[in-house]
């Protein structure tokens, strides 16, 4: 019964099957065809209660059930038929890809490497193998293993765009460049890597480069193709102050994502609302000193575009702190808890479980003995409930900027994945005035706890700013926090180009040209655009 995703390493032992083993695979596959999951799990779970340690019945069963997006089951299911045949290689393989789905990348990671090396030998897994190292912040690694995957395939478009995205990361531009025009050479109309030159902010379209992206919009391209032509263009046109044709690319281009997503994809505020019911000042009461007791974690949250990779550059210039990336452990954490409804049910040591896990996860993302660490994902504030429980000690610092300038810059960014709320000028103010009315309401119940730095109060002083950052964060003054964009490190954001040079206004104020078209985003702001330093 070996699923086709779980194949073709080594396979269980024939031990494990039964005489009516056909009857079953027939029966299953009968019923997938059919369209009926529901009948074809019911199969497989009477199956597996009849044989408790048939593997096969339990990798077609993780099958099923990943493809229902019922992912956490089936990797509960895989790491239990793992420990029945541990040399079934292709259901570790599996396993590794699940964890990957659930950017669990040190597991994922960690079973791949399991796998016997000649078994690893494929383009596939090597391509695998390089995505995951470079989640983990292995840049080095990454890139080595896709400058021999393009010797082996030099006219694959995507492993050229791969390559390309890895050197921009580890700070090689000019390399980064070659590989990304490289791809566009290879395949013209494959839109990805025009809009990942697009976001190198150093980087100028000539006019040939626009006049092919718009050749290639004639085309007919697979929407993902095409928004990225369009929020390429949008940049293009940006650089040539051309502000309406620049304003409707942008528009297109976030149109065409907001198309595959759904309207409750893109607010928050019924969860708000139920963490506002939920972290009452009588549940902080209740599990005071619960938690962990670290105070290892500095916790850099807010909205994208908000200043937060700046934060985070300034700390990891300090010689007590180092910084990881947009760790999404937190939300795992949160996420395998059972959300904002079990939280207040959940007995006191729970939460110093939850502190003390996830520091163990995080380690895996460390690269240095410095006491210190930086969780920089902005979406953290969301989870600030939970920081507060389990990680009463950690520093939290709430990167904030003016809800136009930060609206507009999210608006004309395309994120890989996630980031939802950013495809609709409506959506981007009904989200930041959320944020900012959880921000609030934990200064009420937890006041003290969060330092807000308004991003363009730390361009304007960033001396007396970063002295306010370091002591909140209970760190001696370090004068290489001055000198920030002199720190060699890889960074995985958008702002890569912005933290490696000093800090300037350029880019405060460049969603001005755009304010007539502006008018939905300060709509949905409403109160918020003046009261949103409050």
């Amino acid at each position: 019964m070996t699923s086709p995703q779980t194949a073709p390493a080594a396979q269980p032992s024939h031990q494990h099957r039964q005489p009516n083993d056909t009857l079953v695979r027939q029966q299953v596959g009968i019923a997938l065809r059919a369209g009926d999951s529901g009948e074809a799990e019911r199969l497989l779970r009477a199956r597996i209660a009849r044989m408790p340690n048939d593997v096969e019945a339990m990798a077609a069963l993780a099958d099923v059930l990943a493809q229902n997006r019922r992912v956490q089951e089936a990797t509960a299911l895989l790491h239990r038929a793992l420990g029945i045949a541990p040399t079934a290689h292709g259901i570790r393989l599996h396993l590794s890809l699940l964890h990957q789905e659930q950017s669990h990348f040190p597991t994922a990671l960690s079973l791949l490497q399991q796998v016997p090396s000649e078994l690893r030998q494929s383009f596939e897994m090597k391509a695998r193998e390089a995505a995951l190292l470079g989640s983990l912040g292995r840049r080095d690694d990454e890139i080595r293993i896709y400058a021999d995957l393009v010797k082996e395939r030099p006219k694959d478009a995507r492993l050229w765009m791969s390559l390309g995205t890895a050197l921009n990361y580890a700070d090689q531009r000019e390399e980064a460049v070659k590989a990304l025009r490289k791809a566009t050479r290879l395949e013209p109309t494959y839109g990805e890597p025009w809009w990942s030159l697009a976001n190198l902010k150093s980087f100028r379209f000539d006019d040939r480069d626009v006049k092919t992206m718009q050749s290639a919009l004639r085309q007919s391209l697979a929407p993902i193709d095409a928004l990225h032509f369009h929020f390429a263009l949008g940049r293009a046109f940006e650089l040539r102050a051309q502000h309406e044709i620049s304003f409707d690319h942008y528009a297109s281009g976030n149109r065409l994502r907001a198309a595959t997503l759904r309207s409750h994809d893109m607010r928050v505020t019924a969860f708000v609302d139920a963490a506002i019911a939920t972290f009452t000042p009588e549940l902080f009461e209740k599990n005071k000193g619960s938690g962990s007791e670290s105070d290892t974690p500095i916790f850099v949250i807010g909205l994208q575009r908000s200043g937060s990779t700046l934060i985070e550059q300034i700390l990891a210039s300090h010689a007590q702190v180092e910084a990881t990336a947009e760790l999404m452990t937190m939300q795992h954490l949160w996420d395998e808890l059972g959300g904002v409804q079990r939280i207040a049910s959940a007995d006191p040591p729970v939460f110093r479980q939850i502190g003390e896990e996830y520091l163990a996860r995080t380690r895996a993302f460390r690269r240095t003995d410095r006491p210190r660490f930086v969780d920089k994902l902005p979406a953290n504030w969301m989870n600030l409930g939970l920081i507060r429980l389990a990680l009463p000690n950690a520093t939290i610092i709430d990167a904030r900027r003016h809800p136009l300038a930060c609206g507009w810059s999210n608006f004309k960014q395309h994120y890989a994945t996630g980031v939802t709320f950013t495809y609709s000028l409506e959506s981007i103010g009904f989200f930041y005035r959320d944020y900012l009315r959880l921000m609030q309401y934990f200064d009420q119940v937890q006041p003290g706890k969060i330092l807000h730095v308004i991003h363009e109060d730390l361009v304007d002083n960033p001396e007396q700013q970063i002295r306010r950052i370091l002591d909140f964060a209970g760190l001696p003054f370090d004068p290489a926090c001055l000198e920030f964009h002199k720190t060699k490190r890889a960074v995985h954001t958008p702002s890569a180009e912005q933290v490696r040079r000093p800090i300037s206004r350029d880019g405060l104020d460049s969603w001005r040209p755009y304010e007539p078209w502006l008018g939905p985003l300060k709509a949905a702001l409403g109160p918020v655009l003046a009261g949103w330093r409050d």
